[in-house]
């Protein structure tokens, strides 16, 4: 079992500037034997598996749609090039073709940048204590406004479908708190919106990743915690 390297991280809050105790490359007992020493710990934010998997299918995405287009332009010089009859329909259809690719590029392009201010905003820190957790620059969110982490089948990021997600359902609390004080460009941190678009919501938290730490210890050190703190599933709030 390696040691704990700790980093003293001066960090400057709205409020004044306080030093905070940043556990770097920690196992997962070292944790929690400091959060039971302390009542609190700060670990370093990660991306979340399926974050960095989303990454990289907005990557192969615009690659697949740039050798199409490629593709498309290269096939239609060639066929000039040897005599093809070529018409004005063709060369519509396919500059048609090419805007709706364009347009999707744009779209596609749009969502790397939203994925990678997401992955910045969940490389901060996440902060355990008797307050609540604070995660991906949000909180501390009460213990009270959240359930347990656990495995959920929510709606999907990007589509119609569901998948399945490490989560912590909000109370009616939490749900409340959310949507009447927390300012909307903070909420998307937490989760991804979900229900019709007159009427989008928050349900969950999602799981902070935490480095070198896997999903499943992050999950047990969160859950760890509530319980120190004496506060009951969601169910039984």
């Amino acid at each position: 079992m390696g040691s704990a390297r700790l980093s003293r991280v001066g960090a400057a809050g709205r409020q004044g500037a306080c030093a905070t105790v940043v556990f770097m490359d920690v196992t997962t007992h070292q944790a929690l034997s400091t959060l039971h020493a302390t009542g609190s710990i700060t670990l370093p934010g990660a991306p979340a598996a399926w974050s960095s998997t989303l990454r990289m299918l907005f990557f192969v995405l615009m690659g697949l749609i740039g050798l199409v287009t490629l593709g498309g332009v290269v096939g239609l010089s060639i066929a000039v090039a040897a005599g093809v009859d070529v018409t004005v329909f063709t060369v519509f259809g396919l500059l048609g073709v090419l805007g709706i690719f364009a347009a999707l590029m744009l779209l596609l392009r749009h969502g790397l940048r939203a994925q990678k201010a997401y992955r910045d905003q969940e490389r901060q820190n996440v902060t355990i204590d008797a307050r609540g957790l604070t995660l991906r620059g949000v909180g501390p969110v009460p213990w009270a406004d959240f359930g347990p982490a656990e495995h959920r089948m929510v709606p999907a990021e990007r589509d119609s479908g569901h998948v399945r997600r490490a989560v912590m359902e909000l109370t009616d609390s939490g749900k409340a708190a959310v949507s009447q004080h927390l300012h909307p460009g903070l909420r998307k941190r937490l989760s991804p919106p979900i229900g019709p678009v007159w009427n989008r919501h928050h349900r969950y938290i999602y799981l902070p990743g935490v480095a070198g730490m896997s999903e499943k210890d992050v999950m047990y050190l969160i859950n760890t915690a509530r319980g120190m703190v004496g506060v009951p599933r969601a169910h039984d709030a």
